[in-house]
C-alpha cells in the first residue's frame, strides 16, 4: 500500500485497545501437508508498518495459532485473539497486544495446523483440505465474496482488502508418490517432485490468490495464447477441468480468448502478466486477479471481473456491489438505459461499514439498475468510457472505493443527479425532511443568503494547499506536483441534515471573473463526497488536485466550488453571487521584483460596453496598473467605471501590474478587477491579483 491511508480503516477501540490499522509489505509461508498423517501444517510471517496512529495492529487469521514470534521475539498466541469490530458473525479481528509505534516497521511470524477455516463456509464451492486413498490431496482457497472472512484470511494471515502486498508460499506434499498439479493464477516454480514456490505480486490483495493443488490424474490441462490489441501482448490461456468433465477446454479457450479482446478493447490493457488461468468447477464461479473457478455458465461474467474487481478492485467488502454491479450490467449488454425511480424505497449497497466483510446479495440486480439509471442519466456510451477511464487510471493502484466511484462519475459526466442516485441507491438515504441549506462563504461578512452583493471572487471558505497539510491560508498551486484542493462546507441552521453531499472543485486553467452553473464547474477536476452534516454545523473537506492538471508557472487559473445535496441543489444558470452553494477563488499570486511588471490574461464575457463595466481597485494607489486588450491596445485609466466600447469585445483582456522600484521586500499589493452591470453599478464578477515583492538578485 506504500504508506498510503486514504481507504484503510479508521482505528477502533477494541476491549480496551486502540486498534489500528497497518500497511502489509510481503508475507511469506511454508505449508506442508503430511498424507501419511492426512494432516497439514502452516508458518506463516509477515512484514508491516504501523499506519499514523500509534496502537495495537489488526489482521486476521481463521486458523488456531500455536506459537508465535514478534520481532523475533516469543510472544504468546493468546495475545492474537480475535475481538469483535463488527456486529455480524465473521466480522471479529485478530488484535496485537503490543502497542507500537506510528510508522514503526515489525514482523509478526505465526506457526498453526493448517485446517477448515473458522469461515463462514455457505456457498456452492467450498474451501477444500480433504485427503482420498493414494493419498490424494484435494486443497482449495475457495475465496468467497458473498459469505463473510472467506478470502486469504481464511488460510493464511492477511489484512483486509484495503491493502496490497506479495505473497510467497513454499508448498510440499510429504509422504505420498502421487503426483500433484498446481492451478493457480502465482508464478509456479517446481524445486522437486511434490515441492514448490508459488509467488504472488505486490498488487494483490487478500481477494486476489487462487490456488488449487489437485492429484494430478483427477485434474486435466490445455492451453492456447491471446493476441491482446491494447497492451500489445500476447497472454497464455491455461483452462482446467475435472477429469472426465465434458467441458470443452478448446472451445473454452477460444471463448476466453474473444472475452480478453473484447474487455481490453472496450475499457483498456490487462493488467494480470499475460496469463489467465480458468478452472471449469461445474459449480457457481469466483473471480480471481487473471483467473477462475466458474461453471461455463459463468465465464463471461468472471473474466470481466479481471477487469472490474481484480484489476480495479474494491477497498472494501462494503464497496464490493459496485464491481458485481457494472459486471451485471455488462452481461446485460451495458446498452440498457432505464431511469431510475426516486419514489421507490432506498437501497442500500454500500453500507459504509469499514468492518462489514461480505457483498450484500443485492449487488447483482440493485447494482445493475444502478448502473443501468446512471446509462440513463449520461448515456450508456459515455457511462462506458467514464467507466474505462477510471480503470485506465486507478486499476493495479489504490483500491477504489464507493465514494471514489460517485466522485469520478459527477466529475466526469458534469451530472449533479449522479450524486442524487448515490444518496438514495447506493448509500440508501431517505429523502431529507426538512431539506438541508449547504453554503460556502462569498466573503468574510457573507450571512449565507443566496444572493451577495459584495465582492465574492475571494471566497474564505475556498483555498488550495501544495502540500497535504490541512492548512487554512490560500497558496499558489505548485506546478509538477499534487496540490490540494480545500472548502470549509456550512449548513445553515434550522435546515436539515444533509446525510450526504458531494463537493465539485474546477480548476478553470484561465483567470476569468464570470462564472455559471453548471457550464464553467464541470468537467470538475476533483469532487469530494461528505456524509452528515447536521444543522449549524461546518466542515472542512479536500480533495487531491492531481499532479497532471496542474498548469505550468505563469498560467493563471481561477478555482471554482459547489456543494451539492438531496433537495439543495445550485440552479441552473446560476452565478456565484447569486447562490449560497456556489465559491470562486479568483486570486492569482505572483512574486515581482523591484521594476518588474507582469500581464495577467483575464476571460470577461462578451457583454462587456452597453450591459457591463469593468473596474480597477488598488490597495496602494502609487502601484502602475493597465489594462491591455489585442484591440484597444492599452487601455488608458480612469478606472472608474469604464466602458470598453460599444460593441461587444473579445473576452480576452491583460491586467497589467508594475512593481515600483524601491518596493520593499516582502511588501504586497492587492490588485482587484471588478466586473459591474452598466444600469445598476451590482457587481457580478472579479478576480484579484496578490503581488509580492521579492529581493532583486545581481
Amino acid at each position: 500500500m506504500t504508506g498510503n491511508w486514504e481507504v484503510a480503516p479508521p482505528p477502533k477501540t477494541v476491549d480496551g485497545l486502540l486498534a489500528v490499522p497497518v500497511d502489509i509489505d510481503s508475507l511469506t509461508a511454508s505449508v506442508v501437508f503430511d498424507g501419511a498423517a492426512g494432516s497439514a501444517s502452516a508458518d506463516a510471517a509477515f512484514t508491516y508498518t504501523v499506519g499514523p496512529t500509534a496502537g495495537n495492529p489488526f489482521f486476521d487469521l481463521r486458523q488456531s495459532v500455536s506459537q508465535a514470534w514478534l520481532d523475533g521475539a516469543p510472544f504468546p498466541a493468546d495475545k492474537l485473539a480475535h475481538h469483535a469490530f463488527g456486529t455480524d458473525p465473521f466480522t471479529d479481528l485478530r488484535v496485537v497486544e503490543s502497542r507500537q509505534d506510528a510508522g514503526s516497521a515489525h514482523m509478526l511470524r505465526v506457526r498453526y495446523p493448517l485446517a477448515l477455516p473458522d469461515s463462514q463456509l455457505g456457498g456452492s464451492y467450498l474451501p477444500r483440505i480433504d485427503w482420498a486413498p493414494g493419498p490424494r490431496l484435494t486443497f482449495a482457497f475457495g475465496l468467497s465474496d458473498l459469505n463473510r472472512a472467506r478470502y486469504l484470511e481464511a488460510w493464511l494471515p492477511a489484512n483486509l482488502p484495503f491493502d496490497q502486498y506479495s505473497v510467497d508460499l513454499d508448498i510440499r506434499i510429504d509422504h505420498t508418490a502421487v503426483p500433484h498439479s498446481v492451478i493457480t493464477n502465482g508464478s509456479v516454480t517446481e524445486l522437486a517432485a511434490q515441492h514448490w514456490t508459488v509467488a504472488f505480486p505486490a498488487r494483490f490483495s487478500s481477494v486476489s490468490p487462487l490456488l488449487e493443488i489437485r492429484a494430478a490424474d483427477t485434474v486435466e490441462r490445455a492451453t492456447g495464447t491471446a493476441a491482446l490489441p491494447v497492451s500489445g501482448r500476447t497472454a497464455t490461456i491455461e483452462a482446467w477441468r475435472p477429469a472426465g468433465s465434458a467441458v470443452d477446454l478448446a472451445g473454452r479457450i477460444g471463448a476466453i480468448r474473444a472475452l480478453l479482446v473484447d474487455n481490453e478493447n472496450t475499457f483498456g490493457g490487462y493488467l494480470h502478466d499475460d496469463r489467465f488461468v480458468a478452472y471449469f468447477t461445474g459449480e457457481g464461479g469466483m473471480e480471481y486477479e487473471g483467473g477462475t473457478t466458474t461453471s461455463a455458465d459463468a465465464l463471461a461474467h468472471e473474466t470481466f471481473h479481471s477487469w472490474f474487481a481484480r484489476g480495479l478492485k474494491p477497498a472494501g467488502q462494503a464497496d464490493g456491489w459496485w464491481d458485481e454491479g457494472f459486471t451485471t450490467f455488462h452481461d446485460d449488454g451495458a446498452d440498457d438505459a432505464v431511469p431510475l425511480d426516486f419514489t421507490e424505497p432506498p437501497v442500500t449497497l454500500c453500507s459504509r461499514d469499514p468492518w462489514q466483510r461480505h457483498t450484500p446479495r443485492a449487488s447483482y440486480v440493485a447494482g445493475s439498475a444502478l448502473f443501468k439509471g446512471l446509462a440513463a442519466m449520461m448515456g450508456a456510451g459515455p457511462l462506458d468510457r467514464h467507466m474505462r477511464a477510471l480503470y485506465e487510471a486507478q486499476a493495479g493502484g489504490l483500491p477504489l472505493s464507493t465514494e471514489r466511484l460517485e466522485e469520478h462519475l459527477v466529475a466526469r459526466s458534469g451530472d449533479i443527479r449522479v450524486a442524487h442516485a448515490f444518496h438514495r441507491f447506493v448509500y440508501g438515504l431517505p429523502d431529507p425532511l426538512p431539506a438541508p441549506a449547504l453554503w460556502l462563504r462569498d466573503g468574510v461578512a457573507d450571512p449565507g443568503a443566496d444572493t451577495w452583493a459584495g465582492a465574492f471572487w475571494d471566497s474564505p471558505d475556498l483555498w488550495v494547499r501544495t502540500g497535504d497539510d490541512d492548512g487554512t491560508t490560500h497558496q499558489n498551486p505548485e506546478y509538477g506536483q499534487d496540490n490540494w484542493f480545500h472548502a470549509r462546507v456550512r449548513n445553515q441552521a434550522g435546515a436539515g441534515t444533509a446525510a450526504h453531499f458531494v463537493v465539485t472543485f474546477r480548476a478553470t486553467g484561465y483567470a476569468g471573473a464570470d462564472f455559471v452553473f453548471p457550464a464553467d464547474f464541470f468537467e470538475a477536476t476533483a469532487v469530494k463526497a461528505g456524509f452528515r452534516l447536521a444543522p449549524g454545523e461546518t466542515r472542512v473537506v479536500k480533495a487531491r488536485w492531481p499532479r497532471e492538471s496542474v498548469p505550468p508557472p505563469g498560467s493563471p487559473t481561477c478555482v471554482v466550488a459547489a456543494v451539492v445535496s438531496r433537495f439543495d441543489d445550485p440552479v441552473a444558470g446560476s452565478h456565484v453571487w447569486e447562490a449560497g452553494s456556489l465559491a470562486q477563488k479568483n486570486v492569482v499570486v505572483v512574486d515581482l521584483k523591484p521594476g518588474e511588471s507582469t500581464v495577467v490574461p483575464v476571460a470577461l464575457p462578451n457583454r462587456l460596453g452597453r450591459e457591463q463595466l469593468i473596474q480597477v481597485r488598488r490597495s496602494d494607489a502609487g502601484l502602475p496598473v493597465a489594462v491591455v486588450h489585442r484591440s484597444a491596445g492599452l487601455l488608458e485609466p480612469p478606472y472608474e467605471p469604464m466602458a470598453l466600447g460599444a460593441d461587444p469585445l473579445s473576452p480576452l483582456v491583460g491586467l497589467k501590474v508594475e512593481l515600483p522600484q524601491g518596493s520593499e521586500p516582502g511588501h504586497s499589493h492587492r490588485v482587484d478587477l471588478v466586473q459591474r452591470r452598466a444600469d445598476t453599478g451590482r457587481i457580478v464578477g472579479g478576480l484579484a491579483v496578490l503581488v509580492n515583492a521579492v529581493r532583486r538578485t545581481e
